[in-house]
């Protein structure tokens, strides 16, 4: 694999040689967003729907 150098106002792609193969004016990058919750939440998230399952399950048995 090669990599990317920034020369000037360009980039160059230079192979691992060292031989530039390509130049690019423009070099739009690209970033990836990453999320990792945290655990007390989940346990909460799953707490509650717990509760809302009983509170229905209640009212729906206590209602005749």
């Amino acid at each position: 694999m090669g990599k990317i150098i920034k020369s000037d106002d360009n980039f160059e792609y230079q192979q691992e040689n060292g031989e530039p193969t390509a130049w690019f004016s423009h070099i739009e990058e690209k970033m990836e967003l990453v999320h990792q919750g945290n655990p007390a939440y989940k346990k909460i998230f799953y707490i509650l729907i717990c509760m809302g399952f009983l509170y229905l399950l209640i009212v729906f048995t206590c209602v005749h």
